[in-house]
């Protein structure tokens, strides 16, 4: 309870009406000080929800003017309480280990329902991830039971133990339904001091703890929803919510008698004393009706039974069963026949569903006879409930410069407040990149994007985290998480290391060819795109490579038929020689990484007869003796060779040409001699100046021409 007699200012905005109070705590009870009822003068709730801000503030500020004129005090704080149609309630239970030699506080005990709750919040955000707009605001809790060292106790407070527990029900209302009436409260300078739901509020004044001992339900009718608390065991064990209420009734009288709004709410209102008389009242096209109140009613029975089975048929919900008694309050609690009907739903007597008054209400003292009611029974309990959890608020935080109220439960963290200004949990961490994907030569790669980085947060210009824990007025900077860039790759991205080669002594880099979507690419620069199928060709065949490297012009071998020992032969006479890492290679050879290429061109491109012999009549070479001339090799054959071209004798230097016809012969030969090896090698037969004798030594001794030759002679000759 509030100390030092300060003054409790109580707001119940409801759908009909809004009720204004300010109570003090006297030492025989809750003095009320003044209180101001004043309806709304168009639509500007509907089922609890504010629908029309600067309407529902215009009243709000009469009401806060006439209490401040009448006090001759400036209201700056206030406490409410709201209802809605999504409310939701969680059950969590939380634990604490307890200082064996002390006694438990109030204020420990607090701090466990406190950090209960915010589990309760943590539990539903978790379950509501998937829909991050749907932000729920706790708008109060009920403890259902205590414990202390695993045994239920009744009360904490001065106990000593080990560890303490707790279970509670916390209800909670989309921001939606939250953030109007603060906006409402801002617009006309209020500070929140307390917020609850109207059922705890309403359960605060009528049941007090004993009576919770029983199981009853509490049902607070007013004009656009029926809220529902269920009490068992001593605590309250549940919420809920019926979305309809005293304006289906209206609505209901409005239809059948054809009347507007306005006229069939003043029809209701006198249906509860006037059953058995007869009432007057006109109809929106003139006509004048006098009808006896219970037949009015028996005109709208099936939507006052409609609303006693919704009532009923929550209760049983979340009872599991029947209770051992209703209590109804609200404006809408005085509908003709709906205690019994709802009686009758439960399949309770009678007597078991009653309508409780304001006046009933305990420790209440200078309440007005005119608000005996039960409409105003919840704005006593948002009085109470407030003077009972002064600490439950709001604290003023600023996320980028923007005022944010954050529901006090404890120790409140960076994450609590960006997701109260609207930030999502998408904007705290940053998506990877896309990737792409390509085909290449039929094989699938794939380039991811890269990591998004996460949010820059920052409380009174200090770096901080989403745990850090915020004090009143914190200032929250926040620059929000920035995805990954998408995936990219070149074309230079897909190739294989070069392969290098040497031809002539000069390294050079096989080449390949590479086709995109079925188009060459020649650079391999370019930029490549999510889907795109590559194709690489390595370009090693070396006579395609050799006209790349302009190292060979293939037009230039000659290709031409002849009739050689009276069979077709087609020639292909290539103008230079291949040797590949010491081997004989032709143009249709491939190259590999390392080969070593000696490219060798001929003297004016001769075609000659030796070389066709070489190459397609490929004598035995067994049969050739090898000799050293002045230390070269030089190769001699042992075959005598009887060479036709077009039928005349020719020599193995003689050129060929399309369709010669050659005919070539071995017969065997005489051992070779001396002379011989003259036109295999490279020497003058004319003696030098100043020079006139040939010397010739063969294995170290004077030689003729004549000499015969073997394998493995030594010959010199020189000029003296």
């Amino acid at each position: 309870m509030m100390a030092n007699n300060k003054e409790t200012f109580a707001l119940d905005i409801g759908t009909r009406s809004i009720v204004g109070l300010l109570a003090e705590e006297g030492e025989n009870g809750v003095v009320i000080k003044e209180i101001i009822n004043k309806e709304h003068i168009n639509r500007a709730m509907l089922d609890g929800q504010i629908h029309n801000i600067p309407e529902v503030s215009k009243l709000v500020n009469e009401i806060k003017k006439e209490l401040e004129s009448k006090t001759g005090k400036r209201l700056k704080k206030v406490a409410v309480a709201a209802a809605g149609r999504t409310l939701v309630t969680v059950k969590a239970s939380e634990t604490i280990i307890l200082n064996n030699n002390e006694p438990i506080k109030k204020e420990d005990v607090l701090n466990l329902e406190l950090k209960c709750a915010q589990k309760a919040q943590g539990m539903l955000m978790k379950e509501k991830q998937n829909n991050q707009n749907n932000h729920y605001y706790c708008v109060g809790y009920s403890v259902t039971k205590y414990y202390l060292d695993g045994s239920t106790i009744g009360s904490l407070i001065s106990q000593k133990g080990s560890k303490a527990g707790l279970d509670i029900v916390a209800a909670f209302l989309p921001k939606v339904v939250m953030e109007s009436i603060q906006e409402v409260l801002k617009d006309n300078k209020l500070q929140l001091a307390n917020i609850t739901l109207e059922p705890i509020a309403a359960i605060s004044a009528i049941l007090p703890d004993s009576m919770r001992k029983l199981n009853l339900a509490l049902v607070d009718i007013g004009a656009g929803t029926s809220d529902i608390a269920i009490s068992s065991q001593g605590s309250v064990i549940g919420y809920g919510m019926v979305p309809i209420a005293g304006d289906e009734i209206t609505e209901a009288l409005c239809e059948k008698y054809i009347l507007d709004f306005s006229e069939g709410e003043k029809l209701k209102r006198k249906l509860y004393c006037n059953l058995d008389n007869y009432i007057e009242f006109c109809d929106i096209l003139g006509f004048e009706h006098s009808e006896k109140g219970l037949d009015i009613v028996d005109n709208i029975s099936d939507e006052i039974k409609m609303l006693a089975e919704k009532i009923a048929s929550e209760i049983l919900s979340i009872n599991g069963g029947p209770p051992q008694a209703v209590i109804l309050i609200g404006g809408g609690s005085l509908t003709p026949l709906l205690p019994e009907y709802i009686a009758e739903k439960l399949n309770l007597p009678k007597q078991r569903v009653a309508v409780q008054r304001a006046s009933s209400v305990k420790d209440i003292i200078n309440l007005p006879p005119d608000f005996h009611g039960p409409e105003i029974v919840t704005p006593l309990g948002i009085a109470l409930t407030a003077m009972k959890n002064s600490n439950l608020g709001f604290i003023p935080v600023k996320v980028n410069e923007r005022e944010v109220n954050l529901l006090n439960l404890g120790e409140n963290s960076v994450f609590d407040a960006l997701l109260a200004a609207g930030v999502t949990v998408g904007q705290m961490y940053g998506k990877p990149g896309r990737g792409i994907t390509v085909e290449v030569n039929g094989k699938v790669k794939t380039f991811p994007g890269t990591l998004g980085q996460k949010a820059k947060i920052t409380v009174n210009n200090r770096e901080a985290g989403l745990d850090t824990v915020l004090k009143p007025r914190d200032k929250i900077t926040y620059t929000p998480a920035q995805d990954g860039q998408p995936g990219k790759a070149k074309v230079k991205d897909i190739l294989s290391p070069v392969s290098w080669v040497t031809i002539n002594g000069e390294k050079k880099e096989i080449p390949v060819e590479i086709t995109v979507n079925g188009k060459v690419c020649n650079d391999i620069g370019a930029q490549l795109y999510d889907g795109d199928k590559i194709f690489i060709r390595e370009i090693n065949q070396l006579g395609e490579v050799l006209e790349l490297w302009k190292k060979a012009d293939l037009t230039k071998i000659v290709n031409f038929v002849l009739i050689i020992n009276g069979k077709k032969q087609k020639v292909t006479y290539c103008p230079f020689e291949i040797i590949q890492n010491g081997n004989p290679a032709t143009i249709y050879d491939r190259l590999k990484a390392g080969d070593n290429i000696d490219l060798i061109w001929k003297e004016n491109n001769p075609c000659t007869v030796e070389l066709i012999i070489e190459k397609y009549l490929k004598p035995d070479k067994n049969l050739d003796i090898k000799v050293m001339v002045n230390d070269d090799t030089v190769n001699l054959s042992t075959m005598n060779l009887e060479l036709f071209i077009n039928g005349k004798p020719g020599r193995i230097d003689d050129l060929v040409k399309e369709n010669d016809v050659l005919e070539i012969n071995y017969r065997e030969k005489k051992q070779p001699i001396l002379v011989d090896i003259f036109p295999k090698i490279n020497f003058s037969t004319n003696p030098p100046p100043g020079h006139s004798n040939l010397k010739i030594t063969l294995n170290n001794q004077p030689a003729e021409f004549t000499s015969p030759l073997k394998d493995g002679d030594i010959i010199k000759l020189l000029w003296i």
